[in-house]
């Protein structure tokens, strides 16, 4: 699913994927378009259901977030014996390279996940409850991302645009450096904010 500008995507939109591993599905909300043949993504966000202990998939030069956003969290076991936990709403950055286990506590979750080709792009996850309104900072190159867990919220820019996205729906703005979201009492967003780091 390649973004350039602005869009919407629906819930009808959204493309469930294997994961790398094969050991489960991942929905895909978007992609940015490939800037390498190594690569056929720049940066990718999707949303996975965890419903057993084991390993992530190795993505080479990726740096990675994560945060769950259902269930009773998880641990990140790292092959050096490091214990990271993931608690819920909690964005947690780590590298694709890096050799880790998903361990759960006493339940299925479901994840969001944000994935940056490093040499293209940095990203900063939130998971911001309503009632609230927030500005996410951008610059020349960013691509803002926002997706509803919950209720709903609305998207305007200086120029006037306004869309309003219910739960599941996700909007993508590219290049505003002037965004306002309002989430509703009871609603929930995650907003990614991607910025070109190629950009001098």
């Amino acid at each position: 699913m390649k973004v350039v500008g602005y869009r919407k995507i629906t819930v009808a939109e959204l493309v469930v994927v294997p994961w790398k591993n094969g050991g489960g599905v991942t929905t895909e909300i978007a992609a940015g378009p490939a800037r390498a043949s190594d690569q056929d993504w720049s940066w990718r966000i999707s949303v996975a259901e965890v419903g057993a202990t084991g390993p992530f998939s190795v993505f080479p030069g990726i740096d990675r977030t994560i945060a769950v956003v259902h269930g009773n969290g998880m641990d990140l076991e790292f092959e050096d014996g490091r214990v990271v936990p993931l608690e819920l709403n909690q964005p947690v950055d780590f590298d694709g390279d890096a050799i880790v286990t998903g361990i759960l506590r006493n339940e299925a979750i479901r994840d969001f996940n944000v994935m940056v080709d490093r040499r293209y792009y940095s990203a900063t996850l939130g998971i911001v409850q309503g009632p609230g309104e927030v500005s996410p900072e951008t610059a020349a190159g960013s691509v803002v991302v926002i997706h509803v867990l919950d209720g709903a919220c609305t998207a305007s820019v200086a120029a006037g645009t306004l869309e309003t996205l219910s739960e599941q729906e996700t909007a993508i703005f590219e290049g505003e450096t002037d965004l306002s979201v309002v989430i509703s009492e009871g609603a929930r967003a995650a907003i990614v904010v991607l910025e070109d780091v190629s950009v001098s």
